[in-house]
Order: C-alpha cells, then sequence, then structure tokens
C-alpha cells in the first residue's frame, strides 16, 4: 500500500508540475504570435505554402509498426524511403506515432531522448527530399482506438493529461520546424459515450498547443464511433472547433468488402473475390416497396415432368420512372404440388430492343439470401441438393394453397428506363395443380423518398464522399483524407484495385482535397511488402507505384 501511495503521489506530483507549466506557458503567451511566413497555414478551404501559393498536401503514411509498441521502430524505413515516396510525386508523410516512443506507463511525463532523436533524424530526411510530415498520434495512452479498444484514454482523466501533455511538448519543441506541416492529434477516435467527449478533449489540446506554438497546422479527425455504433449522425460525426490554421480530417476505406477482403483482423473475415467495379453489387439506402411485376409471363407446365427449359419470358419496358430496382421471383400461387427451378437467367435490351446485357445468371447452390412468401401461411421453399439442371442443386417451392413466392434481394438490378427485360431457367414439376400461376416472374421496386441505389463504381465512391466536402466545406475549412486505401488482394487477379485507387485520386482532387494513401510498408496493406529495413524495392506493388507517378505529378 505505501508503494502504492508513493506511486499515485509520483503521477499527481508529475501532472501538477505539467500543469503549473501549462499555465505558465499560456499566461506568457496569452496571444501567440502570428504564423510565420515559413509555415504552410490553412487559409478557408485552402492550405497556402510559404511563397503565398496553394499547396496540395498528397502523399503516402508511414505506419512505424505501431501496433508492436517498439520504442523506435528503426527497422520500418530509412532516408531512401522519403526519396521514394518523392519519386512517386508525393510531398507529405502521415506519420504515425506511438505514445511509448516518448514515455514509459512507468515513468509518466517524462519524454525519452531516443524518441526526439528519432524524429528528429526523420525530419532530416524529409526536408533533404522535399517532403513534408504530419505527425499523427496513432496509439495513444489509454490504447489504440481504431478497433474500439481504447476506452480507457476516455474513462481515467489521466490518460487524457498524459496526452495532452505530450503534444504540448511535442509542439514546443518543434514550434520552429517547417517541416512539419501539421499534428494530427489523435488517430480514428472512439469515444466511450458522446462525440462531446472528443470535441471537447481536442478543443482542450488545441488550446495547450496554441498557448505556445501558433505555426503548425492542427489536424482533428471525426469520431469514428460512438461505443459500439459505428453510423454516422448528420454532420458526419464532425463537430466545430474554435482558432485558427485548423484542417478536418476523415478517412475511407468503402466498400469494406473490398478494402478489406481477405482481412483476418476483421471478423468475419471478408471473403476473397470482390471486384470493382461491380455492375451487379448494389448499396440502397431507404426503404424499398413494391411497384408493378411481368405478370403477363407464362405459367410452367401443370402435372409431372423432368427438367423442362422455361423459354424467355415477354420483354418487359421500363416505363415508370419511380421503378428504381428490380430482381427475379419465382411465383408458386395456388400450387399444392412441387416446382423446382434452376439456371435462372435475366437480359437487359435496349429502347430498339438490341440485346444489352444478361444481368444475372442464378445456378441456384444454396438457400442463402432466398426468401420464401406465402400469402396463408401454406408451403414452403427451399434448396434440393439431389437434383438440379446443371448439376446436383436446385430450389424448390410447394404446398401453396394461395398466393406465394420466393426471391432472393442478392439479385436484385438496376433497370434502365426505357429498357426492356426477361427472364428465362429450367423448371421440373411433380403434380403441379391444373389452374395454378407458377410463373418465372420480375418485380419492380420502388425507393423511399430519401433513399438512393448504386451499382459499384465510381459514381458510388462519389455518393459516398459527397457528405464529409460538404460539411468540411460549410465550416470554410480544408479537408484531409488521413487514410484511403485497398488491401493486396484488392490489387490481385484482376480485382480492380488500380482502378479503385484511380477513381479516388480523381475524386480527391476534383474536392482540392488532401490526402495521405495507407500505406507504404507493410503486408497487408503496403505499397512496399513484408517488414524490417532495408525496404526490398523487388518486393513492391509496382503497378501502383507507375500509377501515382502518373497522377501526382
Amino acid at each position: 500500500m505505501r508503494n502504492l501511495n508513493f506511486k499515485l503521489s509520483k503521477y499527481i506530483l508529475a501532472a501538477f508540475i505539467c500543469s503549473i507549466i501549462i499555465t505558465s506557458c499560456r499566461k506568457k503567451h496569452d496571444e501567440p504570435t502570428a504564423i510565420q511566413s515559413a509555415f504552410i497555414h490553412t487559409s478557408g478551404t485552402d492550405i497556402i505554402d510559404a511563397s503565398g501559393s496553394k499547396i496540395y498536401l498528397r502523399g503516402v503514411a508511414f505506419g512505424n509498426e505501431v501496433w508492436t509498441d517498439a520504442e523506435i521502430p528503426s527497422t520500418h524505413h530509412s532516408e531512401i524511403d522519403f526519396q521514394r515516396v518523392h519519386e512517386m510525386g508525393m510531398n507529405a508523410v502521415r506519420f504515425y506515432m506511438n505514445y511509448k516512443t516518448f514515455e514509459d506507463d512507468a515513468n509518466p511525463y517524462t519524454y525519452k531522448q531516443t524518441g526526439w532523436d528519432w524524429i528528429d533524424q526523420n525530419i532530416r530526411w524529409a526536408k533533404k527530399h522535399n517532403v513534408y510530415l504530419i505527425l499523427n498520434m496513432h496509439v495513444p495512452q489509454g490504447g489504440f482506438q481504431s478497433n474500439g479498444d481504447g476506452g480507457a484514454l476516455w474513462s481515467d482523466p489521466e490518460n487524457q493529461a498524459r496526452l495532452k501533455a505530450l503534444w504540448f511538448n511535442i509542439a514546443k519543441h518543434y514550434a520552429n520546424e517547417t517541416t512539419i506541416a501539421g499534428f494530427d492529434l489523435l488517430n480514428e477516435p472512439v469515444v466511450t459515450s458522446s462525440i462531446s467527449q472528443w470535441a471537447n478533449f481536442a478543443q482542450d489540446i488545441i488550446d495547450t498547443i496554441r498557448s505556445l506554438n501558433a505555426n503548425q497546422m492542427i489536424i482533428v479527425e471525426r469520431v469514428n464511433a460512438v461505443g459500439s455504433n459505428w453510423s454516422n449522425n448528420a454532420d458526419m460525426n464532425f463537430f466545430d472547433l474554435k482558432g485558427n490554421n485548423i484542417a478536418y480530417e476523415f478517412h475511407f476505406y468503402l466498400p469494406f468488402e473490398f478494402t478489406h477482403q481477405g482481412a483476418d483482423w476483421v471478423s468475419p473475415i471478408p471473403p476473397i473475390g470482390q471486384t470493382y467495379p461491380d455492375l451487379n453489387r448494389l448499396y440502397i439506402t431507404g426503404s424499398t416497396s413494391f411497384g408493378t411485376a411481368s405478370f403477363n409471363n407464362p405459367a410452367v407446365p401443370t402435372g409431372t415432368y423432368d427438367w423442362s427449359e422455361y423459354i424467355e419470358s415477354p420483354k418487359f419496358k421500363v416505363e415508370n420512372v419511380e421503378l428504381k430496382l428490380a430482381m427475379p421471383t419465382f411465383v408458386n400461387r395456388a400450387n399444392t404440388g412441387k416446382a423446382w427451378i434452376d439456371d435462372i437467367v435475366v437480359k437487359e435490351y435496349d429502347e430498339q430492343n438490341n440485346f444489352v446485357r444478361t444481368v444475372c445468371t442464378i445456378d441456384v447452390t444454396s438457400f442463402d439470401g432466398w426468401y420464401y412468401w406465402s400469402e396463408n401461411g401454406t408451403g414452403s421453399a427451399g434448396t434440393d441438393n439431389t437434383t438440379g439442371h446443371s448439376n446436383t442443386n436446385s430450389l424448390y417451392i410447394e404446398g401453396s394453397t394461395g398466393d406465394a413466392n420466393v426471391s432472393n434481394s442478392k439479385y436484385y438490378f438496376i433497370p434502365k428506363q426505357g429498357y426492356s427485360y426477361t427472364i428465362a431457367g429450367w423448371v421440373k414439376g411433380e403434380d403441379v395443380t391444373v389452374g395454378s400461376n407458377a410463373i418465372f416472374r420480375l418485380d419492380f421496386n420502388k425507393i423511399s423518398t430519401g433513399g438512393s441505389v448504386s451499382v459499384l463504381d465510381k459514381n458510388y465512391l462519389v455518393a459516398q464522399l459527397d457528405p464529409f466536402f460538404k460539411w468540411t466545406k460549410a465550416k470554410n475549412r480544408p479537408v484531409f483524407l488521413g487514410e484511403f486505401g485497398a488491401i493486396n488482394f484488392g490489387y490481385e487477379n484482376n480485382r480492380g484495385g488500380l482502378q479503385w485507387t484511380s477513381d479516388m485520386i480523381d475524386i480527391l482532387k476534383d474536392h482540392g482535397a488532401h490526402f495521405t494513401y495507407h500505406d507504404y510498408h507493410e503486408d497487408a496493406f503496403g505499397i512496399y511488402k513484408g517488414y524490417g529495413t532495408p525496404v526490398d524495392p523487388n518486393k513492391c506493388n509496382q503497378p501502383l507505384i507507375d500509377l501515382f507517378k502518373s497522377k501526382l505529378p
């Protein structure tokens, strides 16, 4: 108990001393001097360089193996890597930091010279190769935030005091360093109860830094999540900040099933195979409601018979602008018998009835995603793994005395106005009821007001990014996309990683955004693969490097 009291007293004394230092500096610097002309700084939504011209910070992240808790991650990169960054047409590095580089939990508020020496060395390398550093606190006292494991930052005031004191000392140490473009206060905050937790703490850190340093830009990221709630509010989880020379930050990894396919730290692991673009992958907001259907398609034969082709249905022309979605359906109205269906094909035709494409081909292998509806609760549907048209798998529906159908929203597609659509497939019957109405049908749905539907392409990316740009523009602040990137699986086997990155860069440049790609050197997302120095130039994503060189002159 005496040792515990001694330790607590030591921490309290250290915090008290830190408070005195900060308060003293605030008294001396109530009005910190204006930004020195040699520093880049914000002006409205722009960032201005030392010559008074607009500058766009565009680069890459140095992960620095922060997740390993290594004090000095000297094996992550060396000077030549800043040269490689510059050769890719980049001018900025978002430099990830772990607080353990500067202080130990057993000895808080005492900062290691080795930490300052390591940052100083990187500043020299960056300066030599005309690259700015953005110092980012990626792992703060209280724990890594991104996965929701850093709650101790918000529950323990001591952790916040230590983080604020560390930023005070970083800002003091580098107050005159023009190579540092900005202080990125906290990576992907996940608060425990409300957005105001980070909003208030961020403002406190800003005020502390500005008590002695007006030079470097301060970058503040929106809240990533509140507890286990990862949704966005109307402000995209941003918040207003007081002060000058501030930029707002967000990160972007959509669609997650593409950028994180095969990521073994995600549960469940997104399967490898998602491509970009993917015109058959839909993203729907709002609710859907039934609009109409191709009711006049012919019924399947009655009685008992082996697999028989259900020939292409009459063309259904889309002439109602409210019809935003369509999907294949099998109707089994008043059929007390059993029907198997397989190898469903939906085709699209243009305004002149010329064939355009096969929208989808469905070889039923499981009941995953299928939904059975019955007007009166009779009948059932499922998969049969003993019979099928092209293999041993098919979908069956049976025993309905009233209206019934089976459908799968996984096969939604966006119909085009003025275009026509058909459905075909194969069917097998057992005592299909005479007078029943069992048909292959296309159902067309509406979207609620304010809802939308899009395919996975550049327009989808634009729609997802726009809310971030609108908010920051309304606040007249620069916007910084601190992280975007795709896992290496996304660049393999023509899955479209290069196209996704190319589209992202084009969109960001159109909005005048500042950005850094995640990231430079690691296995999962790295431009250069592996760990340890020297970075092996033969283990790189060369097409991605070439893309950056072509787009970031």
